[in-house]
């Protein structure tokens, strides 16, 4: 049995994950972070294009038509800006249906939350304060 989420539910998960993702990002900016792999320089809007273009893909391998529609309504995943503020900023008003946000919301927490362990301080770090507040905030 799925859980029903009510719109303000729903409305408050989105506005939590916009605001972890927005710390993330403001802390790769502050930091003049560039996650990198052997010489690959990957930005924080790549993982953006990224998370958009799996939530699709899989919306798309589930039969998930409401799902893709929302996800397309901005244009093309590759021409979207900040894919997944965007998604999280339509995800905070109503312009999601409660299906959408059933399916968006848990696995956006996942991806984010997954991120943000790996990435990212904890929720309750300070955002301002040097990098020793920020090692001191990281999750276990």
């Amino acid at each position: 049995m799925s859980e029903v989420i009510e719109v303000s539910t729903a409305q408050a998960q989105a506005a939590y994950l916009a605001d972890l993702w927005h710390r993330l990002s403001a802390q790769h900016i502050a930091l003049g972070c560039s996650c990198t792999m052997t010489g690959i320089s990957v930005t924080l809007e790549d993982f953006e294009r990224d998370i958009a273009d799996y939530l699709w893909a899989e919306s798309e391998r589930l039969g998930e038509a409401e799902v893709v529609a929302f996800l397309l309504a901005p244009g093309p995943i590759h021409a979207q800006d900040r894919a997944v503020r965007g998604i999280l900023e339509r995800l905070g008003t109503d312009a999601a249906s409660e299906t959408v946000a059933q399916w968006l919301l848990p696995r956006m927490t996942k991806t984010i939350e997954s991120y943000a362990k790996l990435h990212g301080p904890a929720p309750e770090a300070l955002l301002l304060g040097g990098s020793n507040a920020w090692r001191k905030g990281y999750r276990d």
